[in-house]
């Protein structure tokens, strides 16, 4: 999908991307306030990361800063210190020139369209397929309905596609809607806020994003799919959910290369990537199976040595164990 998207369109995503994983590895080795400082940095490059905005928050304000009164507020301060720098450092220059107005107009351009010219496989597009059904049988029955003058894929500022039957939606609502599908993760986050965990979460929240945003880029998958190839080698049921969503969204940014001597190259990416994923996950669970009877064929020592040592990385953690065996 990077090959794609940055190599024969005409993105960046790669480098935004690599600068949120190094945010996730200071998470996860827990050191919060450069992940924190990196996670600020990256939505002074790209605002849409923003979406995960509440996960940081959430799990930094549990993690780094929850434990103490005195100490809860000192580290309040000095997380908080570090994103107003670097939020400074990237607009004052705009503020500044009084340029404040057109800064939100074109990071927030809310006049367009719900949905983006190349259609995000999202919920909305289900919803105004519903829209246009309805529209369609009422006009059969009889029923006066106004076609909208509008387009939903032209992407202009301004063009804001009524329904014809369901309820408009705005900004709000699919913000509100995001909110709601996050707060499951939110909430997990704070009432356990583990370190290997948070490249889950993260995933998590730019999968709502993906499917209830507005204005959603079909690249937009990018954000979610590579940062769960982190998660994908953990477990079997990770690796079946990773190969999957990662061959679909792979499918759904197709459109990008519109062009015929372009079909060939798609397709063969896709199917490369595909094989590639399947005998990588196929050899590291076979051999993770094999490991697990391999005990057997052992003397009486080792097999003890091999029960005593899971038993041990059990009451350490049920991660630890799940990894030894």
């Amino acid at each position: 999908m990077l090959f794609i998207v940055d190599h024969v369109h005409f993105q960046y995503n790669g480098f935004l991307i690599g600068i949120l994983l190094i945010s996730l590895s200071y998470l996860e080795e827990g050191r919060d306030l450069l992940g924190g400082f990196v996670f600020a940095v990256l939505l002074c490059f790209k605002h849409l990361f923003a979406v995960a905005a509440p996960v940081y928050f959430v799990y930094l304000l549990r993690h780094y800063c929850w434990g103490g009164t005195v100490r809860g507020i000192g580290r309040l301060l000095i997380m908080g210190g570090v994103v107003t720098a670097v939020f400074a450092s990237a607009f004052g220059p705009f503020f500044h020139l009084g340029q404040t107005q057109q800064i939100i107009q074109r990071l927030f351009p809310f006049g367009r369209g719900l949905c983006h010219a190349y259609w995000a496989p999202n919920f909305w597009v289900f919803y105004i397929m519903s829209d246009k059904g309805l529209a369609f049988i009422f006009r059969k029955l009889g029923f006066n309905v106004q076609t909208p003058t509008g387009s939903f894929t032209a992407g202009l500022v301004g063009d804001s596609s009524p329904f014809s039957v369901l309820p408009q939606i705005t900004p709000f609502v699919t913000f509100i809607m995001v909110l709601l599908a996050l707060s499951p993760c939110l909430f997990k986050a704070w009432k356990n806020p583990q370190p290997q965990m948070i490249s889950r979460w993260i995933a998590y929240a730019y999968t709502c994003g993906f499917l209830f945003g507005w204005h959603v880029h079909e690249k937009a998958s990018l954000h979610f799919v590579i940062p769960l190839a982190i998660v994908a080698p953990q477990t079997l049921e990770d690796a079946r959910h990773y190969f999957l969503l990662s061959i679909v969204s792979c499918y759904s940014i197709f459109p990008l290369l519109f062009e015929a001597q372009e079909n060939s190259i798609k397709v063969l990416l896709l199917l490369l990537h595909s094989i590639l994923m399947w005998s990588g996950f196929s050899a590291q669970f076979c051999d993770g199976a094999e490991a697990t009877r391999a005990p057997t064929a052992n003397s009486k020592k080792n097999a003890d040595q091999f029960v005593s040592e899971g038993w041990l990385n059990w009451l350490e953690g049920p991660d630890k164990a799940l990894h030894v065996g």
